[in-house]
């Protein structure tokens, strides 16, 4: 009888313990067509895949809508929290565990429709007032490289200033671009390509102090996602 209680008891507290899992906190910014709010309600391809991803891991997870750059702050200094899609790279790979990528993308310089301004490295445009999403790894890169870069909360804020001319480039991921290029209705205001730079990895960057068994059950059905083909579904819905 007592080993029956004893094999109940801890059935029991074992059904308990994966109840009261704590639920990750996932912060990320407004960043369409990746990530976006629509009446209410979180939408877009990154959202899509991080919330397959963690169903799929059976990991208790919520969304957090914050600037980007304090969502990189709350995933470096609070537990079990993430924040994505970051841009990784080696100047910011030591301040989070990972798990990537959940895209590729790459980054551009984009400028107004009457803009004469050529590239051919990137260096040609470093007297330029460029602008980017604070915090991100493009507004980091080019920071990396000397450029003076004028952030912005959010890429709408971006599209307006380059519009404007407050700013003379949009520096940015080619989809993030092209999806404010199809909502401007216009080919004579919308941005134009003038130079690819980079190709990054998005990925989730959680906080140091994520359980090894959850990175390795996060990744594990990020691969599985990847071989099976349907985060390339997914991407290619966009």
């Amino acid at each position: 009888m007592k080993t029956a209680l004893s094999i109940l008891g801890s059935l029991v507290l074992g059904v308990s313990a994966h109840a009261e899992q704590k639920a990750y906190t996932l912060d990320f910014a407004e960043n369409p067509p990746f990530t976006m709010m629509e009446n209410g309600k979180e939408k877009g391809a990154a959202i899509n895949i991080v919330a397959k991803l963690f169903g799929t891991a059976k990991v208790p997870y919520k969304f957090q809508n914050v600037p980007l750059a304090r969502g990189m702050d709350d995933a470096k200094t609070k537990e079990y929290t993430c924040v994505f899609p970051v841009q990784r790279a080696q100047s910011n790979e030591a301040e989070y565990k990972w798990v990537s990528p959940i895209m590729v993308t790459n980054s551009g310089l984009f400028t107004n429709q009457d803009s004469k301004a050529e590239f051919n490295t990137l260096a040609d445009a470093k007297k330029l007032k460029v602008g980017a999403l604070r915090g991100s790894g493009d507004a980091e890169y080019l920071k990396g490289f000397g450029f003076t870069v004028e952030e912005a909360n959010t890429q709408d804020q971006n599209v307006k200033k380059l519009l404007g001319k407050q700013i003379d480039i949009w520096a940015t991921d080619v989809l993030s671009a092209n999806y404010f290029v199809q909502q401007s209705g216009s080919k004579e205001k919308a941005p134009k390509e003038a130079y690819t730079f980079r190709r990054s990895l998005g990925s989730l960057a959680c906080n140091t102090k994520m359980p090894k068994a959850d990175i390795e059950k996060l990744q594990a059905t990020l691969d599985g996602m990847i071989k099976d083909g349907s985060l390339q579904k997914m991407m290619e819905a966009i």
